[in-house]
């Protein structure tokens, strides 16, 4: 296989896979941060004190932001959600890119390194945060990228690698704190010794110990400068920070026992490579399935002892899991169905009922929530059963080749994103009053002149109206004419008539209402 021509392809496949839905969800509590932090960048010209509706907020790294506030600067838009997700698309990709090339530094196989990145490119999880434009998958994707530059400055010796690694690692540094750091590159630096031995890093602590000191003077810039600015604030931030990843959003140890299932397609693989025994009996190269063995068990062990859990935290799970999968679809790839023991049999056609049977259920989904609802037209599902079924066809009819069924796997998700996942997304939360109203967000299109106030209104509303909120209490004197977003007080309408009065829905269901109010007598 052809480097170049892999690499354009997974770089292609990766495009398509996570791009193909960043028009469908609304911004949720994570990208609104983002991106109004990245629009208040823009209004004041300060990259360095970063805000979030007027007031401070050093509790994330301001990379992400930065790159969100680029391309606001670029495209000229603040407010299309799509536009604003390129830079999460662009470091998913580069995701993709960086996981071939470490397998390919293990494996020295081109085959396994494309597998194990193809699957990595059609792996639910990380299509789904691969285009939400929050902190997560930049700060593992840097970290990832780090260890990309490590095992090739330990192999080379070559500082140019070593400074590669700490630029990268500033990076993750800089996107999410040591979150990055923590869940994915640790880990790998424990599994690493364990099966490769340290003789390449006692060869190399000159050229580490540079990689460390550099790494610390990237990554210490920002936090230095706020620091500077507002020490206070900047430390009470740092202890509350501290306090939230033990007290907020707490799950059980074994909270990420099911990340599998969140493989989409690949669930059925993904069990087979967290068996020790089954990873070593398809890899050509033991070695190598220890390592991914140990690493991704360090992994669940490290993100499991941190209290504070979310699906989207476990990014190195799936990592880990694809390039697992990748052993496992290279033992199968150049296999014939005669070669096959009943193990392996039985399991393939398991994988191609499943695809079978999902394709199914998918076409009963468009077509009863779709058509019959009115959302879809019978030629939208005709051509979703056309490709669905001629797919299928296809991967069921072949009884010779396995790797049809390896390949079409990674398909079969893909076309399952850019066919039914927008719908679902879009129409599975909607109550049967959404289209009686405009949506919040159309304020910012065209963002109102008035000062907006509100006693009761949440983050992701300021990235709805396009501007900043203020907030309504007794202590503050109201302009003559404003915007009120909420309950309108009984001492409100005694001093003020209400000029238009309009009703809104948020992004899911919940209604809420503007008051453009007047003092009286002006």
């Amino acid at each position: 296989m052809s480097e170049k021509r892999n690499i354009f392809y997974l770089l292609l496949l990766a495009l398509v896979a996570f791009s193909s839905n960043i028009w469908v969800r609304p911004a949720d509590i994570m990208e609104a941060r983002n991106f109004i932090t990245a629009r208040e960048m823009l209004e004041s010209k300060n990259y360095i004190i970063t805000t979030l509706n007027g007031q401070l907020r050093f509790e994330k790294p301001p990379l992400p932001t930065w790159l969100t506030a680029l391309v606001m600067k670029i495209t000229g838009n603040i407010e299309n959600e799509a536009l604003l997700r390129i830079p999460v698309i662009l470091i998913s990709v580069l995701l993709i890119y960086f996981i071939y090339k470490v397998v390919l530094e293990f494996k020295k196989s081109h085959r396994v390194a494309f597998l194990s990145a193809f699957v990595g490119t059609t792996m639910f999880m990380l299509i789904k945060i691969g285009n939400e434009n929050s902190w997560d998958m930049y700060t593992y994707v840097f970290s990832f990228g780090a260890i990309f530059f490590l095992v090739k400055g330990l192999k080379s010796k070559r500082m140019r690698y070593f400074i590669g690694c700490s630029i990268f690692l500033s990076c993750s540094i800089l996107s999410k704190g040591p979150v990055g750091i923590y869940g994915l590159f640790i880990p790998f630096l424990i599994a690493h010794i364990c099966v490769y031995g340290k003789v390449k890093y006692l060869e190399n602590r000159k050229n580490l110990l540079y990689m460390l000191i550099i790494t610390l003077i990237l990554s210490g810039i920002w936090p230095l400068l706020a620091y500077r600015s507002y020490p206070e604030y900047f430390l009470s931030v740092l202890k509350k920070e501290g306090g939230t990843w033990g007290s907020k959003h707490t799950q059980g140890i074994f909270y990420y026992l099911d990340y599998f299932i969140y493989t989409g397609s690949w669930i059925f693989f993904s069990i087979l490579g967290v068996n020790k025994k089954i990873l070593e009996r398809y890899s050509k190269e033991k070695r190598y399935s220890k390592f991914l063995f140990i690493w991704n068990i360090l992994i669940f062990v490290f993100l499991s002892l941190i209290k504070m859990k979310k699906k989207r935290y476990g990014i190195p799970l799936y990592i880990l899991s694809s390039m697992e999968i990748g052993v496992i679809c290279d033992y199968y790839y150049d296999k014939f169905w005669y070669e096959l023991n009943s193990f392996d049999k039985i399991f393939l056609k398991i994988q191609k009922y499943f695809i079978s049977f999902i394709s199914i259920g998918i076409v009963g989904i468009l077509f009863k929530f779709g058509y019959l609802n009115g959302k879809l037209s019978l030629e939208y599902i005709l051509i979703c059963t056309l490709i669905l079924g001629v797919f299928n066809y296809k991967i069921l009819k072949n009884q010779e080749n396995v790797k049809y069924v390896i390949i079409g796997t990674g398909i079969f998700m893909l076309l399952v994103n850019i066919t039914a996942s927008w719908f679902i997304d879009r129409n599975f939360y909607n109550k049967s009053f959404v289209n009686k109203y405009d949506k919040l967000s159309v304020l910012r299109e065209e963002t109102p002149s008035l000062e907006i106030y509100s006693e009761d209104y949440e983050i992701e509303d300021v990235w709805r109206v396009g501007k900043r909120i203020n907030n309504l209490d007794k202590s503050i004197e109201l302009p003559e004419e404003f915007i009120l977003l909420g309950k309108l007080e009984k001492n409100l309408s005694k001093d003020y008539k209400i000029e238009l009065e309009k009703t809104y829905i948020k992004d899911k269901d919940e209604l809420v209402k503007l008051y453009y109010l007047k003092k009286e007598g002006e």
